[in-house]
């Protein structure tokens, strides 16, 4: 058992909807694959209790040492969260990809790039809601987020118009508030968790439709970043955010920027995209010294043309390839993490 693959989540459920995991694990020539959640470490002990597939459809409740390399595919929140972090601390317990932290810590490493500074939104932790309120007021439209958020979780956009905030979501009905009243949305916010603010842009195509880029980054062996896909996500009617799980459909990006902004402009923003995309996961790692295996990052282009990041992730989902290349495109897609987690394994103590 000593070349097993470990897998760490935040929910295992039942243990056979891990099976299309052990299965890249088993072509890769692990000899399977242990599922577990940070509460199933014993760091004292340094062994794990989950559950453990080696083939035949058979899944068994085992304890056994840390492995020698492991994969986190989980999204954790409070506590849970919390026993993630101290996990993957523990030098002797490697992982694939290690985290970058909540959206301010990001920001603040990108803004620290000359390369991508031009390229970033005024974006600030939101404060106190007075210091919300004068952030609107000069931007005139921003996006509230949840610094932990992902999928487009929670995001709300709010503008000041005619002295009232209006205040939409993809959820609930547009809302329009007062001053006031804005600060107690705020409150209630800040309650439930941190927050960041940041300016909002136009980033509706010529229907009025939401659409973002996402570049899909994979590392199939160390120091071997792969473009997987660049596409188009554009947002479902109606919506403030174009996750591709929330109706949205996914797009070939330079066709689409050609037929937004002409041959020319068109190409030259896909040629911007794919150099943006390919410099982040160098430049990533070497900021925070530390390994990752796959990056999301997503990019805009607001009506004038001008090209933004928006952010960048290190648990991005892959529907884009499903979408826009195909069945075999996306499990290939699922399956370069394992050939990573292979290609690091003889190099793990």
């Amino acid at each position: 058992m000593s070349d097993i693959l470990g897998i760490m989540t935040h929910r295992i459920g039942h243990p056979g909807s891990f099976t299309r995991h052990a299965k890249s694990a088993l072509a890769e020539k692990f000899s399977g694959i242990l599922v577990y959640t940070p509460k199933d470490v014993n760091l004292t002990t340094r062994r794990i209790t989950g559950y453990v597939y080696k083939g035949g459809g058979t899944w068994n409740k085992r304890t056994l040492p840390f492995p020698k390399i492991n994969m986190d595919i989980g999204f954790y929140t409070g506590s849970q969260g919390t026993r993630a972090t101290l996990v993957k601390k523990v030098p002797a317990f490697p992982f694939t990809g290690y985290g970058i932290g909540n959206k301010i810590r990001i920001q603040k490493h990108l803004i620290a790039s000359p390369v991508l500074r031009p390229y970033l939104l005024p974006t600030e932790q939101v404060k106190d809601p007075d210091g919300f309120i004068a952030f609107a007021k000069k931007y005139r439209s921003v996006m509230l987020k949840p610094i932990n958020g992902w999928g487009g979780r929670d995001i709300v956009r709010v503008t000041l118009e005619n002295g009232q905030f209006k205040v939409q979501s993809n959820n609930e009905l547009t809302q329009r508030l007062s001053a006031s009243g804005l600060r107690n949305f705020i409150r209630r916010a800040l309650r439930k968790e941190r927050h960041l603010m940041q300016q909002w842009i136009d980033i509706r195509n010529k229907q009025g439709v939401i659409y973002d880029i996402r570049a899909l980054m994979l590392k199939k062996s160390e120091d071997n970043w792969q473009t997987a896909g660049i596409a188009v996500r554009e947002a479902k009617r109606g919506r403030i955010t174009s996750n591709l799980k929330s109706g949205g459909h996914a797009y070939e990006a330079s066709a689409y920027l050609k037929k937004e902004f002409g041959d020319e402009k068109g190409e030259a923003l896909a040629k911007s995209i794919r150099e943006l995309a390919e410099y982040i996961p160098d430049f990533t790692e070497k900021s925070y010294k530390s390994r990752l295996c796959e990056l999301g990052i997503d990019l805009a282009v607001d009506a004038s043309g001008k090209l933004w990041l928006l952010e960048i992730n290190i648990k991005p989902g892959k529907l884009i390839m499903r979408q826009l290349y195909g069945q075999k495109a996306w499990e290939q897609s699922l399956h370069t993490h394992f050939q990573y987690a292979r290609s690091l394994f003889p190099k793990t103590k």
